[in-house]
């Protein structure tokens, strides 16, 4: 069974005076406007976040260096010195 009402809820429908309502906006905008301050430890926050941003993710001078010592096969690590690592973590 469908059923539908049209057109019935727009007969009663209300439409709002433009002019009264925009003018109220904008003596509301003018006495009431929004501010925005952050306490010195936001500022520190989004200093730290800079810095972390800044700093690359990859180290090129330890990754060259390892390639090297892996290239020339004296990079050696121990199955001990592994053990320990795993189990600290």
């Amino acid at each position: 069974m469908d059923m539908r009402i049209s057109g019935v809820y727009n007969a009663y429908a209300v439409q709002p005076n433009r002019s009264v309502a925009k003018n109220a906006n904008a003596e509301y905008d003018r006495e009431n406007t929004d501010t925005v301050s952050l306490s010195a430890q936001a500022g520190e926050y989004q200093l730290a976040r800079k810095a972390v941003a800044d700093v690359p993710d990859i180290r090129e001078n330890l990754v060259s260096h390892l390639r090297a010592m892996i290239a020339s096969g004296a990079y050696n690590v121990s199955a001990h010195d592994v053990a320990a690592r795993i189990f600290e973590g």
